[in-house]
């Protein structure tokens, strides 16, 4: 799951895998809250102010940043990690009791909100709640009584506290909420036909004399695509356009098929690292990423001088292995939300 990376980076960790050890070096660190932690004493209480606090808690870190709420660990009224504080398991409310309160106090709904109970080896048959939650495009999320859709709260995080939304701002939350499902058409098309330009300029291209790439590497196939949440990868130098190539060349080379091989070393490009070879693209420090990979192509046996035929086994399993580089990618630069692919052009 994405989240802020100033998360794990103050954790040590990714929050999908604290632990106990994890939580006691937040402690002795003397982590402090922000806008993207939490840290909560006791469980919520199964009343109806329990139920509206835990949605008020998620939808906040939902409609700002995203993040986490740890409970189980004391903040000493102090906004930093002060003491461990595991609870016993409440009967009738674990993850489902959440997950059903989540769903029934919040509209519309948080997608992929993380629940994950942490066992305590230190307090025997005690345990932690980690609930993760991404930044959500479908903010603003307001929290009321199930049944009760006049009287509702949007509210945010405010530093290391929580406050309600006035109505102007409101408004304001809807209106980027539809900018920006028009910015994500916008920002594909841009990044498609950056992509494009670049992988035509590469195959018409003649070194030395040579036939340009695209006269033995005739069909090509691309696929762009923009994240719904953005994310930032740092790419300045070149140690980090070196880092983002390798972890991508990994990312695509281990897949579902062994077609993949861009070439060594990473190009420069401005605020994105270029490649070339099977496959050809860039991948953008926000998330978005463009690859391009040759369609195979035979002789028909029976007509040898007849059209090409494409291969649609290694078509399809060309096509996963771009899409999961791209899903990696975005992941891997801090993005959330769904993946917005452009249509695949064949060249």
């Amino acid at each position: 799951m994405a989240l802020p990376a100033r998360l794990t980076a103050a954790l040590g960790r990714h929050p999908d895998h604290l632990t106990e050890d994890d939580l006691q070096r937040a402690v002795d660190s003397q982590i402090p809250e922000s806008v993207d932690l939490d840290w909560k004493k006791d469980f919520y209480q199964g009343t109806d102010a329990g139920k509206k606090e835990l949605a008020k808690d998620v939808s906040a870190m939902a409609n700002t940043a995203g993040g986490i709420v740890v409970i189980g660990v004391d903040d000493g009224k102090k906004d930093h990690a002060h003491d461990l504080a595991p609870s016993e398991p409440v009967q009738g409310r674990g993850e489902e009791w959440i997950r059903s309160v989540l769903a029934n106090w919040i509209q519309p709904v948080v997608p992929n909100v993380g629940v994950r109970p942490v066992k305590s080896t230190a307090h025997e048959g005690k345990i932690y709640w980690i609930i993760t939650v991404p930044p959500s495009t479908q903010a603003p999320h307001a929290v009321a009584a199930p049944g009760n859709d006049y009287n509702f709260r949007v509210h945010v995080r405010h530093g290391t506290t929580t406050r309600t939304l006035a109505e102007s701002e409101i408004t304001q939350r809807y209106r980027d909420r539809f900018q920006a499902a028009s910015d994500d058409v916008d920002r594909l098309r841009q990044v498609a036909d950056a992509g494009r330009s670049y992988l035509s300029d590469y195959l018409t291209r003649i070194v030395d004399g040579s036939s340009a790439p695209v006269t033995y590497y005739p069909g090509w196939v691309s696929l762009a695509a923009v994240p719904a949440v953005r994310g930032t990868y740092p790419l300045t130098t070149r140690a980090d356009r070196d880092a983002a190539f390798s972890r991508f060349h990994d990312l695509a080379c281990h897949g579902v098929t062994l077609n993949a091989r861009p070439d060594h070393p990473p190009l420069v490009g401005r605020r994105q690292v270029r490649f070339e070879g099977f496959p050809t693209g860039q991948l953008h420090q926000d998330g978005s990423f463009y690859a391009a990979q040759t369609i195979s192509l035979h002789n028909d046996q029976r007509d040898a001088d007849g059209p090409q035929q494409m291969s649609q086994r290694a078509f399809e399993l060309d096509l996963v292995t771009l899409v999961q580089a791209a899903a990696a990618w975005a992941a891997e630069t801090g993005a959330a939300g769904d993946l917005m692919l452009s249509e695949l052009v064949p060249l």
